[in-house]
């Protein structure tokens, strides 16, 4: 029995649709298998319902996912995979909140919200290079330490939530509420205000189009591309392969960063302790936004679409009771191990051989 690559591979768009389906139809299995029954598929398709039709919801998650999904795409494209997404993340929130709270520019929102974001991605930024060095330089996989620098920020954050930047009035555990001077100013249709805000939406365009012209018009987004297929290529052209990873990867954190400063602008105002247990997971999601996008920027908004909408859809199962908090988990995963099994049977076959009898 050996595995070998198919002369001709599925057609590209079929694995991510059926990784949704059969995702989907495994979560309805494990949720009412772990319920005994109490979380029926009504539930769960009710609630995946609600979570595609519900706009105010689905415009925050939306335009964090696609951004965060944006960065990660950058990084993929060059087979460099940062899974560190959620720590750069989380790094771009814990510089926004310094601005705010203690660097005396709250005062000024315009100022303060835009040092927020600027110190936002160069912290994003730096996180990601930490990790690109010594892959660039010492071979070491990415993988793992891009995965473990999650944990340090994670630590980190946690540390200055819980001790000098707590907020002692109410005596919760998490930080002091940002000044409102500096929060993201929400659209608003008629005298209803949406989850989405005139800076985040600029944000996102920008990222969106930087991102479009960095690979259709730049030296720069073409060398990332060879970098997944044929690095060799790049090294007999005398280009700096090591470079080229440091900027792929430091660029995907940088995108990142700004995510992670708009989250803090925008929806959450404080950070939570502990914040591993209180995440959004945005860094984690935007890897399946990326892979269920292909790799392809103009699928990152539609996956970024659908990945709100499942997301919004445990949030919906939790106010109907019908799960805790896990229940996003459920989806995210199931639809990630599905996506991750296809892909590979896309490509590969299984062959049995047979020896002949002499």
């Amino acid at each position: 029995m050996v595995i070998v690559r198919r002369v001709k591979p599925l057609p590209y768009w079929i694995t991510p649709i059926l990784a949704l389906i059969v995702g989907l139809l495994i979560s309805i299995i494990i949720l009412y298998g772990m319920s005994g029954g109490q979380i029926t598929p009504y539930d769960v398709l009710a609630s995946i319902s609600y979570g595609f039709i519900n706009i105010g919801l689905l415009a925050k998650t939306f335009s964090l996912l696609t951004i965060v999904g944006i960065g990660l795409l950058v990084s993929f494209k060059g087979a460099i995979w940062n899974i560190g997404g959620e720590g750069q993340f989380y790094i771009g929130v814990l510089v926004a909140a310094w601005v705010s709270l203690f660097s005396g520019l709250a005062m000024i929102g315009l100022a303060a919200k835009t040092t927020m974001i600027i110190l936002g991605l160069l912290a994003g930024a730096f996180w990601a290079l930490l990790a690109a060095l010594p892959r660039a330089y010492l071979g070491v996989d990415e993988v793992p330490v891009t995965l473990m620098m999650n944990y340090i920020a994670y630590y980190i954050v946690d540390y200055l939530a819980s001790g000098a930047w707590r907020e002692r009035h109410y005596g919760y555990y998490r930080t002091v509420t940002i000044p409102q001077t500096t929060w993201f100013n929400p659209i608003k249709i008629g005298n209803i205000p949406v989850t989405i805000s005139y800076e985040l939406l600029t944000i996102l365009v920008i990222v969106f189009v930087g991102v479009w012209l960095l690979f259709k018009y730049t030296s720069l987004g073409l060398r990332i591309k060879i970098l997944s297929s044929n690095p060799d290529l790049l090294r007999s052209s005398g280009i700096s392969v090591p470079m080229t990873i440091l900027l792929a990867l430091t660029i995907s954190g940088l995108i990142i960063g700004i995510a992670g400063a708009s989250y803090l602008a925008q929806v959450s105002h404080n950070i939570s302790y502990p914040v591993e247990e209180k995440t959004p997971v945005y860094g984690y999601t935007g890897i399946l936004v990326a892979w269920l996008a292909m790799l392809e920027l103009f699928a990152v908004p539609i996956a970024a679409y659908i990945m709100s909408a499942l997301y919004n859809a445990g949030i919906q199962m939790q106010v109907i009771g019908a799960g805790g908090a896990a229940v996003v988990n459920v989806f995210i995963g199931s639809i990630l191990l599905t996506y991750a099994v296809l892909v590979t049977t896309s490509e590969y076959q299984i062959r049995i051989i047979r020896k002949k009898k002499r």
